[in-house]
C-alpha cells in the first residue's frame, strides 16, 4: 500500500483515539507512573518490511509483560518444548497477570504469559552466569527489533523494590522446583527484562518478525527458529491479554501481548505486526487506546485470522507492464500506433492472482500508487484471484479514493462480484458509479479504452473517417501511385453484424476501412467468438492474400456500420504495366513490414507478461 495513503489512514485513526481519555496510567511501579498519559502512537509493518506510523512512535518506553513473549521463545529455542512444558503449561488462567495462578499439586504456572510463567522462563534462558543468560535475552531482542536494546535502570529499581508479589511467586516455584536455581537470580533478569526500552516501531517489527516465521523482515535476521513460532504466537492467543483474552481473540482475531507500559503488540502470521503505544490502561492491564485502534484496523481490513487465505503477499502480482509494451487488440491507423507508442507509458497494467488479503492488497496497493507517478490510466485484472477479502476490497476503495483525488483513472476487470465491491469502494467514493472502475467487460476492453483517452486528447486523432493516404500498406507511395491505386478500388459499405467474409473462404482481396469498425474472430466453442483484433479507420485487412492468395485464416465481423475500399488481387495483376508491378511490390513490402512489427510487437508482450 502506498506510505501516503495508509499514513493518512493511520494518521486519520490516531486522531479519532486521541482524545479517548478512559484508563490511568499505571501507578503500583512508581517509575511507571511518571508516564505522560497523551503518549499516542499507532505502527504497522508488514511481512515484507513495509513500516508505517503514526503519532508518538518513537517515544522510548519499557517493554514488560510483552517481554514474556519473547523470554517464552528464547526458552523454548533453548531448552525444547517437552522440557518447558514440563515446567509451563499452556492454559489460560482467567486471572490477572499477577496472579498466582499454579498447577494443584505440581506447582507448574499455567502459562509463560501470566508473572509464575515468566518467572519460571527465566530460568530456561541459556548461560552459565547472571551476565551470560542476560547477554543471551539481549542479544535475543537485538535480532528481533535489527538494534541493540538497553535498560532502564530507574524502572529496574523500581521494579525491583516493590516487586515483593513477584518474590512471593518465585519462592512458591523454588519450593515446587519449578525453577531450581536461585530465586533472587532469576528475579533480578525477570525485572530487568520488563525494563527493556522500545519504542511504538520496535514493537510492530517484533510483531512481524513473528508474522514472518521468526525473521526479521527488515534486516533478514532471524530471531526465533521457525518451529517455535507457532508455539509462541498459539500462547499468544490464548494467554497474551491476560484476563481478557478470550474477548480479545473474539474481536480482534490476532495473537497478542500487552504490557502494562501501554504498549501492545498484535500478530497476523504471514501478514502484518501492528503496535499501538499509549500509557492509559483498563481494569486489565491493557491500553485502552490498543484495544480501541486494534478492533478498529481489525474490522476495517478484515484482518481476524480467521479469514486468512491461501496465497502470500509476495505471490499477487502475475504481472506488470504497460501500454508501450502490450497493447489492446484494436489495430490503428500508423500516427495512432507511433502516439500510442510514445505515450503507452501512461497505461499500467498490474494482472493479480491468488488470494487477496490485506498484506497482499497492501502490496497490490503500493505497486499501483507506484505505477500512478508516471501513469495516467491503471488497470487491475483480477481474474486469477480466488477470492478478495473484506478487509482487501477496504484497501481498494482507498486506492480509487486516493487516485480519483490525484486524477487518475482506474479500471477494474475479471472481478466476480462487481456489486460487493463496488459497495465496498462506494463507502470511500460516493460518485463511484461515475467512474470507469467496472464499465470494461475485459482486460483488453479496458486497454482499449484507456487508449482511445489518450489519443483523445491528440491532434491527430481520427475518430470517424481516414483517408487511404494514411494507412500502413500505403506507406511511400507517391502521388501518382496512389492515385493509380485508388483507380482499382471498389468503394463498399457493410451494416452492423454483417460477416464480411468467413475462414476458409479464398483470400481475394484486401479491405482499407474508411470509416466504421470491424472485428477479427475466430470460434471459442459452440457459443462464443474469441476476438483476436478490432480495426477501425484507417486500417486493412485481408492482407495475408497479398503474400500467398490462400484461404482467409479467420472471420471478420462488422462491429458497425462500416465503409471501406476494397483491392480485388486479380485486378491489381491483370494490370499487367510496370506501375501495377511497382504498385505489387510496394503492396508486399509494406505488408511484409507490418507482419514483422506485429511478430515484434508479440515478442515484446510476451517479455512484458513473463515480467
Amino acid at each position: 500500500m502506498n506510505v501516503e495513503l495508509l499514513l493518512n489512514y493511520l494518521e486519520s485513526l490516531h486522531g479519532d483515539y486521541m482524545n479517548l481519555k478512559q484508563g490511568a496510567v499505571a501507578s503500583y511501579i512508581p517509575e511507571l507512573a511518571k508516564a505522560d498519559s497523551e503518549w499516542f502512537g499507532i505502527a504497522l509493518v508488514t511481512v515484507d518490511g513495509r513500516v508505517y506510523q503514526a503519532g508518538d512512535t518513537r517515544q522510548a518506553f519499557t517493554i514488560q509483560s510483552i517481554s514474556k513473549a519473547v523470554t517464552y521463545g528464547i526458552a523454548l529455542e533453548d531448552y525444547g518444548v517437552e522440557s518447558v512444558m514440563r515446567k509451563i503449561d499452556v492454559e489460560p488462567s482467567g486471572e490477572a497477570f499477577n496472579s498466582i495462578s499454579l498447577e494443584p499439586g505440581t506447582g507448574r504456572p499455567r502459562n509463560a504469559m501470566i508473572n509464575a510463567g515468566a518467572i519460571a522462563a527465566m530460568s530456561f534462558i541459556a548461560g552459565d552466569s547472571f551476565e551470560a543468560k542476560q547477554k543471551r535475552m539481549l542479544d535475543a531482542y537485538k535480532n528481533y527489533l535489527g538494534h541493540e536494546v538497553s535498560i532502564d535502570e530507574a524502572v529496574y529499581r523500581s521494579e525491583k523494590s516493590t516487586g515483593h508479589r513477584n518474590r512471593a511467586i518465585a519462592y512458591l516455584l523454588r519450593n515446587s522446583n519449578i525453577i531450581e536455581s536461585d530465586p533472587d537470580g532469576l528475579l533480578d533478569l525477570y525485572f530487568r527484562q520488563c525494563s527493556i526500552l522500545v519504542n511504538c516501531r520496535d514493537l510492530a517489527i517484533l510483531a512481524a518478525t513473528l508474522a514472518n516465521g521468526g525473521v526479521n523482515p527488515i534486516t533478514g535476521v532471524r530471531a526465533l527458529k521457525s518451529r517455535f513460532v507457532p508455539k509462541v504466537l498459539s500462547v499468544m492467543t490464548s494467554c497474551g491479554m491476560y484476563d481478557y483474552s478470550g474477548a480479545w481473540i473474539y474481536e480482534v482475531g490476532m495473537p497478542a501481548k500487552s504490557g502494562v507500559g501501554g504498549g501492545i503488540m498484535a500478530v497476523l502470521p504471514g501478514q502484518l505486526g501492528i503496535a499501538v503505544f499509549s500509557p492509559r490502561l483498563d481494569e486489565y492491564g491493557n491500553s485502552v487506546r490498543g484495544l480501541a485502534v486494534c478492533k478498529r484496523v481489525s474490522s476495517d481490513f478484515g484482518l481476524h485470522m480467521f479469514h486468512a487465505g491461501r496465497t502470500t503477499a509476495a505471490s499477487v502480482i502475475h504481472s506488470t507492464y504497460s501500454a508501450a509494451g502490450v497493447a489492446s487488440k484494436r489495430t490503428r491507423h500508423t500516427e495512432q500506433s507511433k502516439l500510442l507508442r510514445e505515450l503507452g507509458h501512461k497505461i499500467v497494467v498490474l494482472e493479480l492472482q491468488g488470494d487477496l488479503m490485506f498484506a497482499s492488497a497492501e502490496v497490490v496497493v503500493s505497486e499501483a500508487m507506484k505505477g500512478a507517478q508516471e501513469a495516467d490510466y491503471l488497470v487491475l485484472d483480477f481474474r486469477r484471484t480466488a477470492s478478495i477479502s473484506d478487509g482487501a476490497m477496504n484497501l481498494l476503495g482507498h486506492l480509487v479514493q486516493a487516485l480519483d483525488g490525484k486524477g487518475k483513472a482506474i479500471l477494474f476487470t475479471g472481478i466476480r462480484d462487481e456489486f460487493h465491491l463496488a459497495r465496498a469502494i462506494r463507502k470511500r467514493v460516493p460518485h463511484v458509479r461515475d467512474l470507469p472502475l467496472l464499465k470494461c467487460e475485459d482486460l483488453d476492453d479496458a486497454l482499449e479504452w484507456c487508449e482511445d483517452q489518450l489519443l483523445a486528447g491528440q491532434s491527430s486523432f481520427i475518430a470517424q473517417h481516414a483517408p487511404l493516404a494514411v494507412q500502413a500498406f500505403c506507406a511511400g507511395f507517391a502521388a501518382a501511385e496512389l492515385s493509380a491505386l485508388e483507380a482499382l478500388l471498389e468503394p463498399r459499405t457493410y451494416l452492423k453484424g454483417v460477416h464480411i467474409f468467413r475462414a476458409g473462404e479464398p483470400a481475394s482481396g484486401l479491405f482499407f476501412i474508411l470509416s466504421g469498425q470491424v472485428s477479427v474472430v475466430v470460434p471459442v466453442d459452440h457459443r462464443r467468438n474469441g476476438r483476436i483484433s478490432t480495426l477501425s479507420a484507417g486500417t486493412a485487412f485481408g492482407e495475408m492474400g497479398v503474400l500467398d492468395r490462400g484461404v482467409r485464416s479467420a472471420d471478420v465481423v462488422a462491429d458497425s456500420d462500416m465503409s471501406c475500399l476494397y483491392l480485388d488481387y486479380e485486378r491489381l495483376e491483370r494490370g499487367g504495366s510496370a506501375l501495377g508491378v511497382q504498385l505489387t511490390l510496394k503492396l508486399v513490402t509494406n505488408v511484409a513490414r507490418v507482419l514483422t512489427q506485429k511478430l515484434r510487437q508479440a515478442t515484446l508482450e510476451i517479455g512484458s507478461l513473463k515480467s
